[in-house]
């Protein structure tokens, strides 16, 4: 008996599944970067759509490392992968924002990352017909918190932050615009999570004069036609910070 051959094309084929045999047997969706855009909005940043869909942007640096092209394939694994890495490259961004409006404390930057992130305002959308709704953001707590202490963790590493040097700068600014006694100046910088060794050090270096500030103060008050009475001035200086005798002393004299 003679066997012959089979060729290729007499091998029967199998019908190729359709996208929606292939998601009611569970089998995994093919993920393939269809489109890669400069947004409009903020032009350093990149939106990156997967099968014809928004999916996440980047920025110019992390789209460069994550060696993304038109066509690529990838797992949804790693997918979320990117995912995370836009949301860290938004709050980074945000933070830089934050910090460079003026010095930031440490707590002030945590405050801001957990306000902004893991509280994010209710969305507000208006549908066809003109109504407007208040859709809640769900928020994975575990992986914002963890992103917020990535994002600290750059800031620290790039000298962003740094409690000494924003105490320093709040205590000459305070001194230059307000004339704020040391009570008042102790109490702002605990206010912003300033550590108390931090704080004295830095008061006791800046040679402060109560007795000057606080004439300082009146002085202003009077000139502008504020406090012309005694008593409420009084209560003022007294939530200045500054010492009741010296107020009565400089008010009487």
């Amino acid at each position: 008996m003679i066997i012959k051959p089979i060729s290729s094309n007499q091998v029967p084929q199998k019908p190729r599944r359709t996208k929606k045999q292939l998601e009611a047997i569970g089998a995994p969706q093919l993920l393939k970067v269809t489109k890669i855009s400069k947004q409009v909005k903020n032009a350093d940043r990149y939106s990156v759509y997967i099968n014809e869909k928004y999916s996440f942007s980047l920025s110019e640096y992390q789209l460069a490392g994550a060696r993304l092209f038109i066509g690529k394939e990838f797992t949804q694994e790693e997918l979320d992968a990117f995912i995370d890495e836009s949301t860290f490259g938004k709050a980074y961004e945000r933070a830089l924002n934050y910090v460079m409006i003026r010095p930031r404390s440490e707590q002030e930057i945590r405050d801001y990352l957990t306000r902004t992130f893991l509280f994010p305002k209710p969305k507000i959308f208006t549908d066809k017909t003109g109504q407007r709704h208040i859709k809640k953001q769900a928020v994975d707590k575990l992986k914002v918190q963890s992103m917020i202490e990535r994002v600290m963790k750059r800031l620290q590493e790039k000298g962003y932050i740094n409690d000494e040097v924003f105490a320093q700068a709040w205590v000459s600014s305070r001194q230059l615009h307000k004339k704020s006694s040391k009570r008042k100046l102790e109490q702002e910088l605990r206010a912003k999570g300033v550590n108390s060794e931090i704080i004295a050090t830095k008061l006791q270096n800046e040679n402060l004069s109560e007795l000057d500030n606080l004439r300082a103060v009146i002085e202003k008050k009077r000139r502008l036609q504020k406090y012309q009475d005694d008593v409420k001035l009084t209560q003022y200086l007294l939530r200045q910070g500054f010492n009741y005798d010296d107020i009565k002393e400089q008010l009487n004299g």
